[in-house]
């Protein structure tokens, strides 16, 4: 009976020492730097769907790695005015030509302008033999919705979202 206790007190223990969460947007907003002259934003974030996947791909522009897209976190990336193609990771082993479709094409940044990309997770969508492999689309979403949706991801600044 002792044994399961001092289990109980060790993983206790642990959670003390664990790294706090980050902080939500909502929070973190005010300490977030104006957009410096002649630069656009884009906001990166993705919903916490832990029954959908936990996975961690890398997210691009134009091929160059921009960050980590974490379950219920964002982050943003300041960039020059220009075309920008947004993409992410997936694995295809089994389906190795395999593209998801309708993906993201180019999108264009003016000026002063401000773009939020959400990273969706769509699981299922390679199901094969009952074996599921994480499948990862980007979506550009409605500044309305973004703004609505952004306040409850946890922020994650620049360095800790890199790669």
């Amino acid at each position: 009976m002792r044994r399961p206790l001092s289990w109980i007190l060790i993983l206790l223990a642990l959670a003390g020492c664990a790294i706090p969460p980050a902080p939500l947007f909502a929070q973190a907003a005010p300490t977030v730097p104006p957009l410096a002259a002649g630069m656009a934003r884009i906001y990166f974030y993705r919903d916490y769907e832990p029954y959908e996947s936990l996975g961690r791909p890398l997210i691009f522009l134009n091929g160059q790695t921009a960050g980590i897209s974490i379950p219920g976190g964002t982050f943003y990336r300041d960039v020059a005015p220009g075309t920008y193609r947004v993409t992410v990771s997936t694995n295809y082993d089994f389906y190795p030509n395999l593209i998801y479709p309708d993906e993201l094409g180019d999108v264009p940044l003016a000026v002063g302008e401000t773009r939020y990309f959400k990273i969706e997770s769509l699981r299922s969508w390679t199901e094969r033999k009952g074996f599921s492999r994480d499948t990862f689309v980007v979506a550009l979403i409605d500044p309305r919705q973004a703004v609505r949706e952004l306040p409850r991801m946890r922020y994650l600044p620049s360095e800790s979202a890199a790669f």
